[in-house]
């Protein structure tokens, strides 16, 4: 068999599979995007481990608040306890819409609070290898296009895997998701620049909390440099009410206090 009746064969089955499916890939993200949304509203208090290729490590520990703010309209504010290099650091998000937010950084040892501009949002966060986006709350659907590669299990949960591509410029070209069925999360992630494939993600120890799907155990990956990032939620409270003057750049300056 000729390798063009292969490729052809191929994609008509890929086509097959996506449209047994009875989901495209931007309502598979509608679900995502919903759950998102209704995690908005909470308290975490995590651990974050960096991990380098030699086999060193380093530990921060950090507490996150969200809440929505009406509408598309969100807020974020995060901040390290430890180590003592760390204390104190902070990162605040407010969100006018799902496309339109402003972000700031503050670093005691400087006494400044510090604008991100949008254009950085896929840089490092605090050296880890997370990124300030994924910090940043949900993202606007509009800005990016989604297909349906084909189906498939991860640790035994059955997974919509979406090819998810930007129409806006980002530091990825596109990534390719796992989103669980029936829990709207994502379990699996893969980050290409062009052909080449530079960051990967995994989620894990999911938990229903308040009626909402938890991944309590995050990894984060950097393919070319081996370094890599975990996160374990200690903690986690949904349904809260915190006040605006805690999403304050005052706030931001006083470590949420």
């Amino acid at each position: 068999m000729s390798k063009w009746i292969l490729l052809l064969l191929a994609t008509v089955l890929l086509a097959a599979s996506a449209a047994q499916s009875g989901m495209s890939g931007r309502e598979v993200y509608e679900k995502v995007h919903e759950v998102r949304t209704r995690a908005l509203d909470r308290q975490t208090e995590a651990t974050m481990t960096l991990l380098d290729k030699g086999g060193g490590s380093r530990s921060r520990s950090l507490v996150e608040y969200s809440k929505q703010a009406g509408g598309e309209a969100y807020k974020v504010l995060v901040v390290f306890n430890t180590p003592p290099d760390l204390k104190d650091v902070g990162f605040l998000v407010h969100a006018r819409t799902f496309s339109d937010r402003d972000l700031w950084a503050y670093f005691p040892e400087f006494k400044r609070v510090r604008r991100i501009p949008v254009s950085s949002q896929d840089d490092s966060f605090f050296g880890s290898d997370f990124s300030y986006d994924d910090f940043g709350g949900p993202p606007n659907l509009d800005e990016y296009a989604f297909t349906i590669l084909r189906e498939e299990a991860v640790d035994g949960t059955p997974c919509y895997v979406v090819e998810v591509t930007p129409k806006v410029h980002r530091k990825y070209s596109r990534y390719v998701a796992w989103v669980a069925k029936e829990q709207w999360i994502h379990r699996k992630i893969e980050y290409y620049q062009d052909k080449e494939l530079y960051r990967t993600g995994t989620f894990s120890d999911v938990r229903v909390i308040d009626g909402i799907p938890t991944p309590f155990a995050m990894r984060m990956e950097n393919v070319q440099s081996g370094h890599r990032t975990e996160l374990a939620i200690d903690s986690v409270r949904y349904h809260t009410s915190f006040p605006d003057d805690l999403f304050s750049q005052r706030s931001l300056e006083r470590a949420g206090k």
